[in-house]
């Protein structure tokens, strides 16, 4: 089903890029404006340049953003700051991190290309909405570079450990090509694999399998059309599209869905710009469909709503001063649909858009909610002012994740936080090179 194979990585030359952790970043939809800067004054090679390329107000359709991203990209290829590995090949990627709970993992993903697949086919499966902005940016920096700048974090199941096996063996016999202590909240290593026995093993097995986007839906809707756009142009130009294109693969990094090294975080919801007299009433109607206990403290709350996790829907709610609220929904029909029995589900459909009067699926409403995983942070948003309210939420599990997607159904946006974030910058992957497969 998945055609998962090795590719050509396009990658930071060790021989004129002497601190590779100074040239990584995290994925261009965090970096906040003080985070921009920082990068880009910390290296004139950092992928920020080429992720982030700013905007300026003598832009025009033919200089911009996106275009100097891709002249940066190619002076860079150019001047041998950016090599590409002569035959194709897996990598693999390490993090090493503490969650903030302090519990540590090590994440290992395989660094691939896999074969495009609209999700009708069931073979590459979404699990959260997509909004069109942020998937237009992304186009329109795709259609200069011909690049994946940013890999696709997938999952895949594998009971048996085949491919996390042929991985550990060769992580074992040779030193990584990267190995940076702590950055972005991990650390990150990096080994290449050339050995095509080894590959052809990894290839096989991916063969029978579904793949389950984890984070970079937009990312990957985003690929779908563009290669779409270049097949239309390809068979215009030539009569035939063979499939084996470039521009029909994307970039992934693959991780075991059993693996010990995952961890899910929840992503809270913040609630601004509305009627406070709409908010007094609906926090007083919440006890209407919902059991409210009230606390004196965060920690207090945190400590009960963990209680929950996994076993019944149930939210934490902070509007201001020291009322901190535990929101207990009703038992759930089992019978009922797995996406209906969800936290992040009855959150948005009962409590956001119920009492709240905010529809996320509306632009204008998308303005007056925002997410933060951070919970402490999320708490101070609201002290603050800035905000009126925040929902605190417990994590969505893996196989949740996974039966809601098998499900053909899609949660609300940001229902997962897979923690932490890949670095960009490890690899990239060149769109018109050929695949030899």
């Amino acid at each position: 089903m998945a055609e998962v194979v090795p590719f050509c990585g396009l990658r930071y030359n060790p021989k004129k890029v002497s601190d590779i952790s100074e040239v990584i970043a995290p994925p261009y939809d965090v970096i906040n404006v003080d985070d921009r800067i920082q990068l880009q004054e910390r290296n004139q090679h950092n992928t920020v340049h080429l992720i982030l390329n700013q905007p300026n107000d003598q832009d025009t359709k033919v200089n911009n953003q996106y275009t100097r991203a891709a002249e940066q990209m190619q002076l860079w290829i150019n001047n041998s700051i950016l090599v590409q590995d002569p035959s194709p090949c897996y990598y693999v990627y390490d993090q090493s991190f503490s969650t903030p709970d302090g519990k540590a993992y090590t994440r290992r993903a395989l660094i691939a290309i896999g074969k495009l697949e609209k999700f009708n086919n069931r073979v590459v499966l979404p699990h959260e909405k997509t909004l069109a902005a942020p998937k237009l940016d992304r186009l329109n920096l795709m259609r200069r570079t011909h690049a994946n700048l940013s890999p696709i974090f997938l999952l895949y199941s594998d009971l048996e450990g085949i491919v996390e096996s042929e991985m550990k063996n060769y992580t074992s016999a040779n030193s990584p090509l990267i190995d940076i202590p702590e950055k972005f909240g991990s650390t990150h290593r990096m080994w290449r694999i050339g050995n095509n026995k080894i590959n052809s093993r990894i290839k096989a097995a991916f063969a029978s399998k579904t793949l389950l986007i984890a984070d970079g839906h937009h990312r990957y809707e985003t690929s779908l059309a563009f290669r779409d756009e270049i097949r239309e142009q390809v068979e215009m130009k030539l009569g035939a599209w063979v499939g084996s294109e470039g521009h029909n693969y994307v970039m992934m990094n693959l991780v075991r869905m059993e693996s010990d090294g995952l961890a899910v975080l929840p992503i809270n919801r913040l609630l601004y710009k509305l009627d406070p007299d709409l908010v007094s009433e609906a926090l007083g109607r919440l006890t209407d469909c919902f059991e409210v206990t009230k606390y004196s403290s965060l920690s207090q709350l945190r400590e009960n709503l963990e209680k929950f996790s996994d076993k019944q829907p149930a939210f934490g709610i902070y509007a201001g001063n020291q009322d901190y609220r535990l929101l207990i929904a009703p038992i759930l029909d089992p019978n009922v649909s797995r996406l209906d029995q969800l936290d992040v589900k009855i959150l948005h459909d009962q409590i956001i858009s119920k009492f709240f009067g905010v529809d996320v699926t509306i632009p204008e409403d998308q303005e007056k909610i925002s997410y933060k995983a951070d919970t402490s942070q999320a708490i101070e948003m609201v002290k603050s002012g800035d905000y009126q309210i925040a929902f605190l939420m417990n994590p969505t599990s893996v196989n949740h994740v996974n039966e809601v997607a098998l499900d053909g159904k899609t949660m609300p946006q940001k229902s997962t936080f897979f923690y932490p974030k890949l670095a960009t910058g490890i690899t990239f992957n060149l769109l018109n090179s050929p695949i030899l497969i």
